[in-house]
């Protein structure tokens, strides 16, 4: 375990209470499949898989076998979809772990059913079409030649159908709609040649909060769980009646401490190839968190943390272990004084959505991007 003074604070009754928020919004009817890759978006696999396993999500979302493996390891018996399929050599994780691949090829179909085969069992699996959003997936027009090649198997099984919105939070354009028509054809291409899977599913975060003509019998929230949720986009002037945010919040606090304060005088360069100039004398405090930790390199000299319930800036260039923040205009911190770097305190507030928003990029990558030497502490 990490002994440096830099740590995020987890609350898990918060997470408890953005599930039950969610589901409550969807109704009982349709399934939760909750989106826990990349380490749950940098929250923590096993705390935050067995808090939702325990409150009972219907499914688990994860992007590859050693994820499911570890799900299954910490004791989730949920189903858990390997989002992006599987490698070559994995097939056996599939059987020996009860885990659901998604299948966007034929060669993968073929090889799901050389696994069945093999192992006396009926693989089931989730086909994934692509509507629009051109990464993974039958193309939708293609999919009648992808069902040809499945109604000659038998030992799989086609339990789901899903597809991924490109931007399902922008409804200035007819790009979602689009989609959704598409994924409809695809549906029906399915039931003509009799298949008609359990699960379909295509809503993520924004379309879970947004639209619910989209819903099928399963979502996939994922950064909706962990407290955010992307702006809602609609042509100026509408006033269609569309559900722009849910009451969730941020379960992850990120802070560490002062570890040092000293005056320098003005007319001082500080920090790597000298970039930040001191106006005045001022009074500058360094934290022990850097672009190594999670702290964006693009927040220096634009980005701010909060120290005694107050906002002081970043000056200088972020080097990978230590920031610098110029305390002049607050109450003077001493060595060990808390420092918020995401989180709230007293009127203050950094979210992850709004340093991204400094930094040109989207919160997911504020949150996934705090590194594992970051010690994760969790709150009941």
């Amino acid at each position: 375990m990490s002994t440096r003074p830099t740590w995020v604070e987890i609350s898990l009754s918060q997470l408890a209470e953005n599930y039950r928020i969610i589901r409550e919004h969807l109704g009982p009817e349709r399934a939760i499949m909750a989106i826990v890759k990349a380490d749950a978006y940098g929250h923590g696999l096993a705390q935050v898989s067995t808090t939702l396993g325990r409150l009972g999500v219907d499914w688990f979302g994860v992007t590859s076998a050693d994820e499911g493996i570890e799900l299954r390891r910490l004791g989730i018996t949920q189903p858990v979809l390997l989002l992006t399929g599987f490698w070559e050599g994995e097939q056996s994780a599939l059987a020996d772990f009860d885990l659901t691949p998604a299948v966007y090829s034929e060669d993968q179909l073929a090889a799901l059913e050389e696994l069945g085969s093999t192992t006396g069992r009926r693989i089931r699996f989730h086909l994934k079409v692509n509507t629009g959003m051109g990464r993974l997936g039958i193309h939708w027009q293609e999919v009648e030649s992808f069902l040809k090649t499945y109604g000659g198997m038998t030992h799989v099984e086609l339990d789901g159908l899903f597809a991924q919105f490109a931007a399902a939070e922008d409804f200035t354009t007819h790009e979602t709609e689009d989609q959704a028509e598409r994924f409809r054809r695809v549906e029906e291409a399915l039931a003509r040649a009799g298949v008609r899977p359990r699960y379909s599913h295509q809503a993520n975060s924004a379309a879970v909060v947004s639209r619910p003509e989209a819903w099928g019998n399963m979502v996939r929230p994922g950064l909706l769980l962990y407290g955010y949720q992307m702006p809602v986009r609609i042509p100026e002037g509408s006033s269609a009646s569309i559900c722009r945010s849910l009451p969730v919040r941020e379960i992850l606090t990120f802070k560490t401490r002062v570890i040092s304060v000293k005056q320098v005088g003005a007319g001082i360069a500080l920090g790597y190839g000298g970039r930040y100039v001191t106006p005045r004398v001022s009074r500058i405090a360094i934290i022990p968190a850097g672009y190594a930790d999670g702290v964006d390199r693009r927040l220096s000299g634009r980005g701010k943390v909060i120290v005694h319930g107050q906002f002081a800036p970043i000056v200088g260039n972020i080097s990978m272990d230590l920031t610098l923040v110029d305390v002049t205009d607050i109450p003077p911190p001493s060595v060990g004084d808390e420092v918020t770097l995401i989180g709230r305190e007293g009127k203050c507030s950094i979210t992850a959505r709004e340093l991204a928003k400094s930094c040109g990029t989207i919160p997911y990558e504020i949150l996934t991007g705090i590194n594992k030497r970051v010690q994760r502490r969790y709150l009941p």
